[in-house]
C-alpha cells in the first residue's frame, strides 16, 4: 500500500509541475515588447549608426515589435538582419520576462577613408573591413587616394586580409595602406599630423602633413617605423626654427638618412 501511495505522490508532484509550467508558459507567450534597447558596448566618439539608425532598422514600422508578443520574435533573424551591416561589428540581441528586447551593439571603427582612382570612396577599419560611404554621414579620416585600383562592391561582406584578395595586388596596395594608418592612428603624435596618404605609381607613399607645407616622401612601407622615428627627429628639430616652410620635401625613402629639400 505504501509503495502505492509513494507512486501516486509524486504523480500528483509531476502534475503539479507540469500545470505550474503550462500556467508560466501561456502567460509569457502573452508578454508584450514594452521596449527597445539598443546598448552600445563600443567606445567610439562617431559612428555611422545611432541609435534613431538602428531602431529604424529593427521597427521601421514602429509596430512590427513594440506591443507585439514578445516570443513571436525571430531573435536570430533579427540579429542577422543587424550583422548585416557593414558597419557592424557584433551584435547579440536577447528578451526579457518583462518584455524588453535588448540589442547589444559593438560598431566598426573606420580609420582611413579611400578614394580610388575613378573617385570612388570607401572607409577601411581597424581590422582590414571595408564599409561604403553612407550619405549625410561623414567622418573625419585621414585620406587616401592616387593610384589606388580596387573598387569594392559591397554586396557582402569584404575584408582586405582575407584569403580571398591574398593575390590582388591591387588590394595588396590597399593592406599596405592599413599597416601604414594602422600605426599612425595608434600613434597620438601622428594620428594628429597626418591628414592625407598619396599612393603614388610605383605604389610608393607619400604624406600631406597637417601642418607644414610640406610633402613627406615615404615610399614604400619596409622599415616604417624607423622612417617615423627619424621624422619625428626632423619634426622636434625643425618645429623650433623659424624656417621650417622652407622645405619642399623630407625625402624618407633612403635607409639611415633623411633628405630634405629647400624651396
Amino acid at each position: 500500500m505504501g509503495k502505492y501511495l509513494n507512486i501516486g505522490f509524486w504523480l500528483l508532484l509531476l502534475a503539479y509541475f507540469l500545470l505550474v509550467f503550462g500556467f508560466v508558459n501561456s502567460k509569457r507567450k502573452n508578454v508584450l515588447c514594452t521596449s527597445i534597447n539598443i546598448i552600445f558596448n563600443d567606445n567610439l566618439k562617431s559612428r555611422f549608426l545611432g541609435e534613431d539608425k538602428l531602431m529604424e532598422l529593427i521597427d521601421p514600422d514602429e509596430n512590427k515589435i513594440l506591443g507585439k508578443p514578445i516570443n513571436n520574435l525571430n531573435i536570430a533573424k533579427l540579429e542577422k538582419l543587424i550583422r548585416d551591416q557593414a558597419f557592424i561589428k557584433t551584435a547579440q540581441v536577447y528578451k526579457t520576462i518583462d518584455g524588453k528586447l535588448n540589442v547589444e551593439i559593438v560598431q566598426r571603427k573606420p580609420v582611413i577613408r579611400v578614394i580610388n582612382n575613378n573617385n570612388f570612396g570607401f572607409y577601411v577599419d581597424s581590422e582590414g573591413e571595408l564599409m561604403p560611404l553612407l550619405e549625410g554621414k561623414t567622418i573625419r579620416l585621414p585620406v587616401a587616394n592616387g593610384n589606388i585600383r580596387f573598387s569594392p562592391e559591397f554586396t557582402s561582406s569584404i575584408n582586405i586580409f582575407s584569403e580571398e584578395y591574398k593575390d590582388d595586388e591591387n588590394v595588396q596596395v590597399l593592406r599596405d595602406l592599413s599597416t601604414l594608418i594602422g600605426f599612425i592612428d595608434s600613434n597620438n603624435f601622428w594620428n594628429s599630423q597626418i591628414q592625407q596618404i598619396y599612393v603614388k605609381e610605383n605604389n610608393e607613399f607619400e604624406l600631406v602633413p597637417l601642418v607644414g607645407s610640406q610633402i613627406i616622401v615615404f615610399g614604400g612601407i619596409d622599415n616604417y617605423e624607423v622612417k617615423f622615428r627619424n621624422l619625428k627627429a626632423i619634426y622636434k628639430k625643425r618645429f623650433l626654427s623659424k624656417n621650417w616652410n622652407t622645405y619642399k620635401t623630407i625625402n624618407l625613402k633612403y635607409k639611415d638618412q633623411v633628405i630634405c629639400e629647400k624651396r
